[in-house]
């Protein structure tokens, strides 16, 4: 395991920020930090990184990497930027390198190649504050990434970028995980933490709701609906229940003991002219709006 969270409390006056929440996250993997605003994910993103100390309970990382220089293994994109403002691109990309321990040529290495991966070496002698808001959002992911963490935390990666650099930016994550850094996405957004989560986390009033494996809790929250869709309307008959119409799709449940190979001859013996035929897929948005009002 990158990190291991046990029986982590945190409070701050009269608010109980964080309630006795434990996990792990493996190597290599995507996990999601998913909640409503206050639900506890900053102040536990902070003490994962050693800022804050929790009141009771551990926060570990996996082995070799739980020293001195604990801050070296972590990189951190903050939902607000954090850059120097006045200094160029490379120069303040240098300096985060440098800050997490790397050797003037592995910086210098680092720098320019995420530069050039992130189509950014044309403004590499800019200073950041002429960059547009989606281009400096690219440099702070830079400076996130530079040295190459064990583990990566990023809050909204998206924020600010436009259809492009979202598909270029979501393809060095993938990138980063394929070579074996694990990341946490903090996110609001829940199509993108579909998009990119294997393993989900969802707090709520600093408590532990609901994680596990993303696609296990889709399945699970989804039902045995179908989702059917046909060149004609379909039909209602005995073997199914029609829960939803939209145009040519229809969400349906079957009967007991009425099989899908059952539905295929009908449909068949209807004519109905088959496209397609589907298991229901809840989405994430709503397993979220469910289990907040749930725990409210």
């Amino acid at each position: 395991m990158i990190l291991s969270v046990e029986d982590v409390s945190k409070t701050f006056g009269a608010t109980k920020a964080v309630k006795q929440v434990s996990f792990s996250i493996p190597e290599g993997r995507i996990c999601g930090f998913l909640g409503p605003n206050g639900a506890g994910k900053t102040t536990l993103i902070r003490m994962i990184m050693d800022i804050y100390k929790p009141d009771v309970g551990t926060v570990t990382l996996g082995k070799g990497l739980e020293d001195a220089k604990r801050k070296n293994h972590i990189g951190y994109l903050p939902e607000e930027r954090g850059l120097y403002t006045k200094t160029k691109v490379r120069e303040t990309l240098l300096y985060f390198a440098r800050l997490k321990g790397l050797d003037a040529a592995k910086a210098s290495e680092n720098t320019d190649y995420f530069l050039d991966r992130l189509g950014m070496t044309p403004v590499a002698d800019t200073q950041i504050e002429k960059l547009s808001k989606g281009n400096q959002q690219k440099i702070q992911f830079i400076s996130a990434i530079v040295s190459r963490p064990r583990l990566l935390i990023l809050d909204e990666p998206f924020s600010g970028l436009d259809p492009v650099n979202v598909r270029l930016v979501s393809e060095v994550i993938r990138e980063l995980r394929q070579s074996g850094i694990s990341i946490v996405l903090s996110t609001h957004q829940m199509g993108q933490a579909e998009t990119f989560c294997e393993q989900i986390f969802l707090f709520n009033k600093g408590e532990l709701i609901l994680s596990g494996e993303l696609e296990p809790i889709i399945q699970q929250n989804s039902g045995g609906s179908l989702i059917v869709e046909t060149e004609r309307e379909l039909a209602a008959c005995d073997l199914f229940d029609i829960l939803e119409r939209e145009e040519r799709r229809t969400k349906i449940e079957l009967k007991p003991d009425i099989t899908t190979q059952d539905l295929l001859h009908w449909l068949a013996w209807q004519s109905a002219g088959l496209i397609s035929l589907q298991p229901y897929r809840v989405p994430l948005a709503d397993i979220f709006i469910r289990e907040v009002a749930a725990h409210g």
